[in-house]
């Protein structure tokens, strides 16, 4: 049963300095998922971003994902933290509001905490329940513009 005593729960913030070498390495990985030949010249070269209209090479859709990953120690201490078992984890979602660029030299700082916990009946076993945890991440750049926020259900089963 989720510990709804949790909901509010904070956890410390971690920050991550954005270098051009891993937007690249970033955008390399995912292009080569889609298409290997496609890699987006606005990861990777500052002039076709520029032409884009942006400031500079600009960072992927979902290269947040990977700053508690390098800044934090991963998601480990979190997961502890909330005593979720990891051997009945499952992740449920994410959704990521945008509201600025994220740019090569930018220093962005995270902070979450736990926004909701829920449980849900299984369809395939009546009377077993699964937890969900909700984690709400805002991200700031060094200017305090809030950047991104995201929102990851956690599920254990």
């Amino acid at each position: 049963m989720a510990d709804k005593s949790k909901v509010g729960m904070e956890f410390p913030t971690y920050t991550f300095e954005v270098e051009k070498g891993k937007i690249a390495e970033f955008a390399l990985a995912i292009s080569q998922k889609e298409d290997k030949n496609q890699l987006n010249p606005i990861y990777v070269d500052r002039e076709a971003a520029k032409k884009s209209g942006y400031n500079d090479i600009i960072a992927p859709p979902t290269f947040q994902t990977c700053f508690p990953l390098w800044a934090a120690g991963g998601l480990l201490p979190l997961i502890q933290a909330l005593g979720i078992d990891l051997i009945r984890l499952l992740h449920g979602e994410e959704e990521y509001y945008y509201f600025g660029e994220i740019n090569p030299g930018d220093i962005m700082t995270g902070k979450s905490k736990v926004v909701e916990m829920y449980e849900k009946e299984k369809k395939d076993k009546p009377g077993k329940f699964m937890d969900f945890t909700v984690i709400e991440t805002e991200i700031r750049n060094q200017r305090g513009d809030l950047v991104i926020k995201t929102r990851s259900t956690l599920v254990e089963r």
